[in-house]
C-alpha cells in the first residue's frame, strides 16, 4: 500500500523533524515503504555535505500539513 511519504528539507535542529524550515520543506510521495527507503537514502547521499539537510519517510496518517 502506497502510504509513505518522503520529507526532505533543511532544519534548525537536524535530529529533530519538526524544526524543518518551512520553505525548503520538500513532500514526495505516496510510495511503497521500499520505494520511500530507497528515495530518502538517495536525498541523504545527495546532501551528504549538508549537516543541516535531512529526509525522513513518514506514514500518511503521521503526516503533518
Amino acid at each position: 500500500m502506497k502510504n509513505f511519504y518522503v520529507v526532505a528539507g533543511i532544519h534548525k535542529d537536524p535530529n529533530k523533524i519538526e524544526t524543518i524550515i518551512k520553505d525548503t520543506e520538500k513532500k514526495f510521495g505516496p510510495f511503497e515503504e521500499i520505494e520511500a527507503n530507497n528515495l530518502a537514502k538517495s536525498l541523504i547521499q545527495k546532501n551528504i555535505d549538508d549537516f543541516y539537510h535531512r529526509a525522513w519517510i513518514v506514514k500518511s496518517n503521521n503526516l503533518t500539513k
